[in-house]
């Protein structure tokens, strides 16, 4: 079933494999610069590792926090006070920084990330003061603005030299951008990016969103407390006033310029804002009417930073191979023999959106293996039926039935997880990742493996992924898309989109499938092939739940058919029956709707 070659490079990919050799021997040859220039670069390290962090929480989940120099400073301070009050080594101070700022980090984020947007930006730069003014004032333990002097680091007893230092810190900044790159091309860096561009497709995908926004906020904890110690033992000496409101700008500005949401973008950033400058000592005085002139431009001229404009102008860096073949089967075999021919029922079921009655008293059977389909006016509540189904909204009165399991009250993911997948009435893919990315997003809730898996390529997490691939390949090939498997998903047209968005719910491998308005913008040639790509998901065992205008292709492929007028079911029946209905004629076909169907 499976495919195997070695990667292979384009030219693009090439050289900037080779410009990344040439930076990391430039690195390696830091010593040879003289020791202000050295110091810089160990500096320039320590930035990269925190704004590496920050690009996890602010880049790939997109949830802007201002208060990195908050958790920088819990780090320094924890490896600071380790190591003069308990006379602890870097050895030991090294993962109890990490850990004390992961675990603040864990409790800040609990409480903040209810929020988004602007008011977590608010809430982070409240953190970020707090933490500044418990460090001014909290004197037996932190010397309060005297700050407090730390030993240098020792191996075997010895104190390591200025070189020495600089090369351990550059073994350890390797060491997280790997790790942090096998996370970020992993399920969990998918789900990342999903809540970053929708967070409501994201849920229906079986992401838990508070959970994953939680775990990139720790993580991105983890990294700064890891480069708060690292740079405790660098100066030998910290202070409250080093850790300011304005190093979190500082380093916000450094991801956005770098390019947010790219591995490249920190290095990118940490280059041009913390070495350049020291080439321009001239405009020293100048150098914040600089910063505020490169962020105008970046943010008008560059709106993806410096590393997403070039990805965006050159997309061959990011090129998928394709396979030469592809052999697995696209859609997962639902077909089971079991007594209960029911899969979904409502049961008096009423949405209220203040005084007005969305849904109102109404029941639905939808059995297995079936297309049943929904129609009726605009505004009649078929996506308001919908969206209840999925969790996103939760009716006022009734039931929701799923397999035997009540699902009124259960959060979209979990409902997800538990075997419904849907598209949307206006389409909803992740825009800012690939087109095969956003498939394996749908493939998210059939993994196995753990973080430990992903961080480390164990050989589970390998495995599950290259299977993943395979289905997404598969799937692509299906709908027409393989050729643009590499292109941001927001490159295509709306087309285009609607079958990648069925791609993607299928990759779900769901019992039931919700299609709404699937045909909306298709031209003829492309309904007929849509009609080709049902009829295949139905020999698959896989129940069907569409809402649909287009009432001859609604006619030709469903079992069963379901009318809604002002949130009341109007009548129900097979395709022949509800042609023939003569309430369903005069509020929704009209006399020519039925004779073209028929």
């Amino acid at each position: 079933m499976g495919w195997h070659m070695k990667r292979k490079y384009n030219k693009e990919q090439t050289l900037i494999i080779v410009l990344g050799v040439l930076v990391l021997i430039g690195f390696l040859a830091g010593p040879a610069a003289g020791s202000y220039f050295l110091r810089l670069l160990s500096l320039a390290l320590i930035y990269l590792i925190i704004t590496t962090g920050l690009n996890i929480v602010a880049g790939y989940a997109g949830q802007v926090s201002l208060g990195q120099a908050g958790l920088y400073a819990i780090g320094a301070y924890t490896g600071g006070i380790l190591a003069v009050k308990l006379d602890m080594s870097f050895w030991v101070c090294l993962p109890a920084a990490m850990a004390v700022a992961g675990i603040c980090g864990f409790i800040v984020g609990i409480p903040t990330l209810r929020v988004s947007g602007h008011y977590l930006a608010l809430v982070t730069i409240g953190v970020g003061v707090i933490v500044e003014k418990l460090l001014v004032e909290w004197v037996p333990l932190t010397g309060g603005p005297g700050g407090i002097s730390v030993p240098l680091i020792e191996m075997g007893g010895q104190p390591l030299s200025e070189t020495q230092v600089y090369y351990l810190f550059l073994v350890i900044c390797l060491l997280v951008l790997w790790l942090v790159k096998n996370i970020m091309k992993s399920p969990v860096g998918r789900a990342f990016s999903a809540i970053r561009d929708n967070e409501i497709a994201a849920g229906c995908m079986g992401i838990n969103i508070m959970g994953y926004k939680l775990m990139a906020f720790v993580l991105s904890a983890v990294l700064a407390g890891l480069a708060g110690c690292l740079y405790t033992f660098l100066s030998s000496y910290i202070s409250p006033d080093t850790f300011t409101f304005n190093l979190s700008v500082f380093f916000l500005l450094t991801i956005i310029i770098g390019g947010q949401g790219t591995m490249a973008g920190p290095i990118i950033g940490t280059l041009l804002l913390t070495i350049l400058p020291e080439y321009l000592q001239a405009l020293e005085q100048y150098r914040l009417i600089v910063y505020g002139l490169l962020m105008i431009v970046v943010v008008i001229g560059l709106p993806y930073g410096i590393s997403g404009a070039i990805i965006r102008k050159f997309p061959k860096l990011i090129e998928e191979q394709k396979p030469e073949k592809i052999e697995a089967d696209p859609i997962v075999d639902k077909q089971k023999s079991n007594e209960n021919n029911t899969l979904l029922v409502l049961e008096n079921v009423t949405k209220r959106f203040g005084g007005l009655n969305a849904i109102q008293n109404m029941s639905l059977t939808v059995k297995k293996g079936s297309v049943h389909s929904l129609i009726g006016p605009n505004g009649a509540g078929k996506s308001t039926m919908i969206n209840i189904i999925t969790g996103v909204y939760k009716p006022n009165e009734g039931r929701v039935v799923f397999n035997g399991q009540e699902i009124n009250n259960i959060k979209p993911y979990k409902i997800a997880l538990a075997g419904i997948s849907r598209t949307f009435q206006s389409v909803q893919v992740f825009g800012k990742i690939s087109v095969l990315e956003n498939i394996m997003v749908g493939h998210h809730g059939q993994y196995r493996s753990n973080l430990f898996d992903y961080t480390f390529k164990s050989g589970r997490g390998r495995k599950e992924e290259k299977l993943t691939r395979e289905r997404a390949w598969a799937l692509l090939k299906m709908v027409g898309l393989e050729d643009r498997a590499s292109e941001f998903a927001d490159s295509l047209s709306a087309g285009q989109q609607r079958f990648l968005e069925i791609a993607r719910a299928l990759a779900m491998e769901p019992d039931l499938l919700l299609l709404d308005e699937p045909a909306a913008g298709l031209n003829e040639v492309e309904i007929r092939y849509l009609a080709h790509i049902i009829e295949q998901i139905k020999s698959k065992g896989i129940t069907i739940l569409l809402i649909e205008h287009h009432i001859d292709f609604v006619m030709d492929i469903s079992d069963s058919i379901t009318v809604l007028n002002f949130g009341k079911k109007l009548a129900e029946g097979t395709p022949m029956e509800i042609q023939g209905n003569q309430e369903v004629i005069e509020a929704y076909l009209g006399k020519n709707e039925v004779v073209e169907a028929c």
